[in-house]
């Protein structure tokens, strides 16, 4: 019997290319329940979850000329959580699945492969996970509220892209300049710690109107103030944080695949203020500026392009995977500080709200980027989740008691 396959999202495409044995582009969500997770009804609420999801029903494996999905079969696994976080997917754990559903006590743990969706619909996929285990607790045969969102396959990219040629692409934005790194060699965790904080999500907003910015605005000033708290002055190299955009707020879709592009949100090389109203003030400025329809459509339009150049296209898979990664080990510096993204608030159906105590998120982190800050704001309370792989390092403890110092303001 012949499997159906699917192609991945042209933004996806570089993902499998990238992963080795010690790292892949993964994400963490985790959600701490009240009671004990009960594996039974967890495998039978991922069964009846996976249905609305086809771009997690499947395989990634290689074709000719790029990676694709290739429809699933094999036995859904869920097993008790052994695994140091975000870790490269094994095969024992998934049955070749690109995530992982994994229980410790009482906390239930999803690990997503990026090739296979962003977070945004990772978030979708979890609330509908807790809500058809809420169901199977409750001894129901099937989850009366599942599949009430009209998701599709599609690659968003292409379906909103604009024709472009290659000599307007301004290939300087994405290759970056040289950047603040956090990593030092020799202090390097082997498996990285996760630190949260949690705040009100009412004492942020107050906090953030104070300086007139948003909530995103004010967590990644107070994330670079305290970077930088420590940096010479005037800066000797620019502040980049890496931040993921979510297009749908700018191009409507119901696609299920990755639909997220990053921008850079930079303290220049030379910068001399710091103090923090100069840092939100900057921050804010940026994110006005930078994150517009005009701009979004500009990386929308340049990642079609450079994806379906006949020299990507069409070189074999066997010749491109070592060539990406030889370019990429030429090229390789630090070009961002750190990722900071907020996927804002994780919406919980009413049967499962009374189960569910807290939901974090978790980035994975590279040698360039071992700090990175993922926030998720759920029943009024917002988790300032970081991803931490270095031996010693005070920016984690500065950075929430930062925090804790601004909102007695």
């Amino acid at each position: 019997m012949k499997r159906i396959s699917y192609p991945l999202d042209l933004s996806a495409l570089a993902y499998p290319m990238m992963q080795s044995k010690r790292t892949q582009s993964n994400f963490r969500f985790s959600a701490r329940l009240t009671e004990a997770v009960n594996p039974t009804c967890l495998l039978q609420a991922l069964e009846q979850t996976i249905t609305g999801y086809p771009n997690l029903k499947t395989k990634i494996v290689p074709s000719f000329f790029w990676h694709k999905f290739s429809e699933n079969d094999a036995p859904l696994l869920v097993k008790e959580d052994d695994r140091p976080p975000l870790a490269p997917l094994r095969r024992e754990d998934t049955n070749g699945y690109p995530f992982r559903l994994a229980y410790k006590g009482n906390e239930i743990i999803l690990e997503i492969f990026h090739a296979a969706t962003d977070g945004n619909v990772g978030a979708l996929f979890l609330s509908d996970l807790l809500t058809c285990y809420a169901y199977s607790k409750m001894q129901y045969k099937s989850c009366p509220t599942l599949c009430g969102r009209a998701l599709r396959l599609e690659d968003a990219f292409i379906a909103n892209a604009k024709k472009k040629r290659l000599r307007d692409v301004a290939l300087g934005n994405y290759n970056g300049k040289g950047a603040i790194g956090l990593g030092k060699v020799g202090n390097y965790r082997a498996e990285p710690i996760l630190l949260t904080k949690e705040i009100p999500v009412s004492s942020l907003k107050a906090a953030a109107k104070s300086y007139g910015a948003t909530v995103t605005e004010y967590l990644s000033a107070c994330y670079i103030a305290t970077i930088l708290e420590k940096q010479p002055l005037p800066l000797k190299k620019e502040l980049c944080l890496f931040v993921p955009v979510n297009l749908r707020r700018f191009f409507p879709s119901d696609t299920l695949q990755n639909f997220v592009c990053f921008e850079r949100i930079t303290l220049p090389k030379g910068t001399a203020d710091l103090s923090f109203e100069n840092i939100v003030s900057i921050v804010h400025e940026q994110f006005e500026n930078k994150i517009t329809q005009e701009n979004m459509q500009r990386h929308i339009d340049d990642v079609k392009l450079c994806f379906t150049l006949p020299i990507a296209k069409y070189l074999p898979l066997f010749i491109k995977k070592p060539c990406f990664k030889f370019i990429k080990r030429i090229l390789d510096k630090v070009r961002q500080t750190a990722i900071f993204s907020n996927i804002g608030s994780f919406a919980l159906d009413p049967a499962a709200k009374p189960l569910v105590e807290d939901v974090k998120l978790f980035l994975n982190i590279g040698k360039n980027t071992p700090l990175n800050v993922a926030i998720v704001s759920y029943d009024d309370v917002c988790r300032i989740n970081i991803t931490c792989g270095l031996k010693e390092s005070d920016i984690p403890e500065r950075f929430f008691d930062l925090l804790s110092r601004q909102g007695r303001k």
